[in-house]
C-alpha cells in the first residue's frame, strides 16, 4: 500500500503560486502555527503574515513561500492556501 501524501496547492490573486505532492505542510495561522500531515483532520483557518513552509515527497529541497495572509483549507489530504500575496522563496536550507 502507497503511503498517504498531501496535495498541496499555493495561490493568490495572480494565480498559482506552488503545487505539488508533499509530506508535511507548516504554516503561520493568527492564532499561531500549524504543522499538517496526511489525514489531518479538516480545517479552514486564517493565515497570519509569514511563510510557509512545503516539504514535497519527492525528496526535493523544502519549498517556502511567504504569504501576506489570507486562508487556509485541510480536507482528507488536500491542503489549499488562498493568499492575499503569495511569494516563493528560494528552497529551505
Amino acid at each position: 500500500m502507497a503511503e498517504r501524501q498531501l496535495r498541496v496547492t499555493v495561490a493568490d490573486w495572480a494565480g498559482q503560486v506552488w503545487s505539488g505532492q508533499a509530506d508535511f505542510f507548516t504554516a503561520p495561522l493568527v492564532d499561531g502555527g500549524i504543522g499538517i500531515y496526511p489525514r489531518h483532520e479538516p480545517l479552514l483557518a486564517i493565515l497570519r503574515e509569514g511563510d510557509v513552509k512545503i516539504v514535497p515527497a519527492d525528496g526535493a529541497p523544502d519549498v517556502l513561500v511567504h504569504v501576506s495572509g489570507g486562508f487556509l483549507s485541510v480536507d482528507s489530504d488536500i491542503v489549499t492556501v488562498v493568499a492575499d500575496d503569495a511569494r516563493l522563496l528560494a528552497p529551505a536550507k
